[in-house]
């Protein structure tokens, strides 16, 4: 007798899989509007964001504007004022070197002649002029920056319009146009705040990196400017060759020769200085002020250009 065909085991049915529970986003509940029981449905969600926006725009501008328009501006002016002086110091040692370059040294022993000390000064004198020409570009650079501050502060509130305005009209329609209206309102408020507050809050912000970091060494390589300025005229200012006794310059070669070695001993650390100067100006009006602008930019588009929840 056959035996019966063994059936295979039957497999249990799977477990039905686990749903997450909804986490609860406390931003996203209060930009929904729910909490506005008093308002129309169909108005909650904008209205809720023209409170929450409208609260924020005036905390910054009552609250972070004027101290970020007090420490913007006086750090703006205070380098306006020291890259100015540093423009004449840059000034009176070019004059000074060109003098050195243009002095000669008269003799009458023997047929007489003239001897040149000043050639050698031409690598200097060329670093001199193309410092000048950066301290330049970094006041145009302060100007600019001067003249955005100004246009941010006076226009104020107004920057917060266009936002406000496709605020309210999400009210008035709906679907992706709602949709749509409600991201531009964000996304104009974030631009309002970031155009009134980021060069102010940005000059701020410069002036606490550069004063940590970059300080020493411009007061360090400043006064070296300042020294052999000093140090040059002097040199030039004494008594010349031909005014002493023939019998005291009766070799006017080593007359020029000493003369010259105190000049290029005067120019020692000068270059060095310069270029430590010209690395600080470059640094806090031009590198800094860009990459704290695009750093604040990048912050903007991160809290208010994406797409709301």
């Amino acid at each position: 007798m056959a035996a019966a065909p063994v059936s295979p085991p039957i497999a249990p049915p799977p477990a039905p899989k686990a749903v997450p529970a909804a986490t609860y986003d406390p931003v996203a509940a209060v930009l929904s509007g729910q909490w506005l029981v008093v308002v129309p449905n169909w108005m909650r969600e904008p209205m809720a964001r023209i409170l929450l926006l409208g609260l924020l725009a005036v905390g910054a501008m009552l609250g972070l504007a004027p101290v970020a328009d007090e420490k913007g501006e006086a750090w703006l002016e205070a380098t306006f004022a020291r890259t100015l002086a540093a423009l004449a110091a840059t000034r009176a040692l070019d004059s000074a070197i060109s003098l050195a370059q243009s002095s000669e040294v008269s003799f009458s022993f023997g047929p007489g002649g003239s001897l040149g000390i000043g050639q050698a000064l031409d690598p200097v004198n060329d670093l001199v002029e193309q410092y000048g020409s950066l301290l330049l570009t970094s006041t145009t650079a302060l100007g600019v920056q001067r003249l955005g501050m100004q246009i941010g502060r006076t226009l104020g509130w107004w920057l917060f319009m266009p936002s406000l305005v496709a605020l309210l009209g999400a009210m008035a329609v709906g679907g992706r146009s709602r949709e749509g209206l409600l991201g531009w309102g964000r996304k104009l408020f974030g631009l309002a705040l970031f155009a009134r507050l980021a060069i102010p809050a940005g000059a701020w912000i410069d002036s606490l990196v550069a004063e940590r970091f970059l300080e020493a060494n411009y007061q360090k390589a400043a006064a070296v400017v300042t020294n052999t300025t000093e140090r040059i005229e002097a040199v030039q200012a004494e008594e010349p060759a031909e005014r002493k006794a023939w019998y005291e310059r009766y070799n006017p070669v080593d007359y020029v020769g000493e003369r010259a070695k105190r000049l290029y001993t005067a120019l020692g650390d000068v270059g060095e200085s310069i270029v430590n100067l010209a690395i600080y100006f470059t640094i806090s009006t031009i590198v800094l002020p860009l990459g704290t602008l695009w750093l604040l930019s990048k912050l903007s588009g991160t809290l208010f250009a994406s797409r709301s929840p």
